[in-house]
């Protein structure tokens, strides 16, 4: 009777294991369709007899002492890294891919386009310099080229504007998935205290959690004894066991420009985003630097256009004429930051050449700006006072904004660039400086645009050299600016400079567009490898299905045999 009873405990054993087995088989399949399933295969053991006759001692059976998830750690954080990679890649090339269209130089409307046309217009006017249409044109080709720099510069800003919005929504998002896996921390730790087997179902989530956090930034994890894990971003702890660290989108300023940045809420700490979606978006906002180009040549090119035409002359003089630059204070030496000049100043000379409409004749004045980098430098005030000790016929005053005017008197114009015979060039670009005579406003590309002046009085527009007909070579000068090498731009020309950051934007979206591929095609076969260790294989499962199911049915007739044995040796008793 005992080794019948041992034959039942064998079926026993066994029916409890297969039945477990069917249960992992039927869980892997019902689970086949869910990305974060990891696979789960039952371990049969066998297990240890009671001796028979003699010696022998037979197996008594299989016992199911634990289920296995499939996983490779390791290759779980490749794939981690592998997912932050392609997701940084694909961040990038959807920015530079908007911003590429910008700057397409097959564009007509684009800068370089403009850049060109402005340039020929003035072009045109050193040869025609008393042809009105040639004036309305040169003043046309300004104001489109303004609006150029400025359209692009405001798409660019919105581009900004809309990445940081994006690095806001993902950072919430990390918040919110770093806090969930703390729960799922708790839950697993309870789940699986004196447990012999894994929490499968809650480490599944888990795991999912860890992939979508990888997705927004590289993240390091480390298990502990508990079956909970500790997250890190970077070096700092993000997620520790069932305590989380929040993560907080905070607005600061950053040179002059509002941006977004991801910090720890409890320490204001910067958080080392490296990898994923939002490193690919910081990226994209502070190293693609296609703002600070455009501002640099809206601001060359303001400059240089600048300081030329205010050495020149338009058919008519003057009779008034206000600077467009505003000073921040009005007794400051002119080469100090502090007066607010957005051009430098230098020690030297411009002329002022006052005609008297009776007799046309015409009497230059030269103006000394003298300028040392001290508190005794030259001064608007000083300047203002300086000119009117001096001048006949033109008063120079400070209006309430801070801007210089010149004023001539009834029966008097003024020009400036000569001396009534020969080109008198300004050596201390303070006519440019403080926007007297000039072409263009403003000091980048948000700000640039024609001067109001030029624009409603056509006739104005520095065209000569020495205010007499047919003179157009200031005009030339301007023209020049197209192939002159500059040297506040290293060297090159301002087409040239435009056209290298068009050239810098389309190399670098090619350059990500390869990277996001790259990333896309290693990623892929980690997780065929992935797929190959924790995936649901439906043919495997069958056959593991069949397998178990038979050894179900044939334990279930053991046991039958082993029932019918007993009843015979009851009746045999009997």
């Amino acid at each position: 009777m005992g080794l019948l009873n041992s034959a039942l405990q064998i079926g026993r054993s066994a029916l409890l294991g297969y039945e477990g087995a069917l249960h992992v088989v039927g869980g892997n399949i019902s689970s086949a369709a869910s990305p974060d399933y990891t696979r789960l295969s039952p371990q049969l053991d066998p297990l240890h007899g009671t001796p028979i006759t003699g010696e022998l001692q037979p197996g008594a059976g299989v016992a199911l002492n634990e289920i296995q998830r499939n996983i490779d750690e390791a290759l779980e954080g490749r794939v981690r890294l592998a997912i932050g990679a392609e997701a940084s890649a694909t961040a990038q090339s959807e920015t530079l891919a908007r911003i590429e269209p910008m700057f397409d130089e097959l564009n007509q409307g684009a800068i370089g386009a403009r850049l060109s046309q402005f340039f020929r217009s003035f072009g045109e006017l050193q040869t025609t310099p008393e042809d009105p249409a040639i004036r309305d044109l040169v003043i046309s080709d300004g104001t489109r080229l303004a609006e150029s720099l400025r359209d692009v510069r405001s798409q660019l800003e919105g581009l900004s504007d809309d990445i940081d919005q994006q690095i806001a929504a993902a950072v919430e998002s990390a918040d919110g998935i770093a806090r969930e896996i703390a729960r799922l921390n708790q839950e697993i730790s309870t789940a699986e205290s004196g447990a012999r087997a894994p929490a499968s179902g809650l480490r599944d989530q888990r795991d999912g959690l860890l992939r979508e956090l990888s997705e927004l930034f590289d993240v390091t994890v480390r298990e502990q004894s508990n079956g909970t894990i500790n997250v890190y971003a970077g070096s700092e702890v993000l997620v520790q066991g069932s305590s989380v660290r929040g993560l907080a989108a905070v607005s600061e300023i950053v040179d002059g420009v509002e941006r977004t940045s991801v910090r720890f809420e409890s320490a204001n700490q910067q958080v080392s985003a490296r990898g994923g979606r939002l490193e690919g978006l910081l990226l994209s906002r502070d190293q693609h630097q296609q703002i600070a180009a455009l501002d640099q040549l809206a601001s060359v090119i303001i400059q240089e256009v600048n300081s030329i035409h205010a050495d020149g002359q338009g058919l008519t003089g003057f009779r008034t004429v206000t600077g467009t630059s505003v000073l921040s204070a009005t007794d400051t030496p002119l080469d100090d930051a502090a007066a607010g000049l957005m051009t430098p100043v230098q020690s030297g000379s411009f002329f002022v050449t006052v005609s008297d409409d009776a007799t046309a004749t015409p009497v230059a004045y030269r103006m000394d700006v003298n300028v040392d980098g001290t508190d005794t430098g030259a001064t608007l005030e000083s300047l203002v006072t300086d000119f009117n000790a001096q001048v006949q016929g033109v008063a120079a005053s400070i209006n309430a904004e801070n801007q210089l005017e010149f004023a001539a008197e009834d029966g008097f114009s003024f020009s400036f660039g000569h001396d009534g015979q020969t080109a008198r060039a300004d050596t201390s670009g303070a006519l440019a400086a403080l926007g007297m005579n000039t072409f263009f406003t403003g000091n980048d590309a948000r700000t640039i645009a024609l001067n109001a002046t030029a624009a409603e009085q056509p006739l104005l527009i520095a065209a000569g050299s020495v205010f007499l007909p047919g003179d157009g070579a200031t005009a030339g000068r301007i023209a020049a600016l197209d192939t002159a090498t500059l040297e506040s731009l290293g060297g090159i020309s301002l087409l040239s400079h435009y056209r290298s950051v068009a050239n810098a934007v389309a190399v670098s979206s090619a350059a990500t567009r390869d990277g996001r591929d790259a990333a896309a095609v290693v990623l892929e076969s980690l997780r065929a490898q992935r797929e190959s260790i924790s995936g649901v294989n439906l043919d495997e499962e069958a056959i593991s299905l069949v397998k178990y199911e038979r050894a179900f049915q044939s334990t279930s007739r053991f046991i039958r045999v082993v029932d019918d044995l007993i009843q015979e040796m009851v009746t045999l008793v009997r």
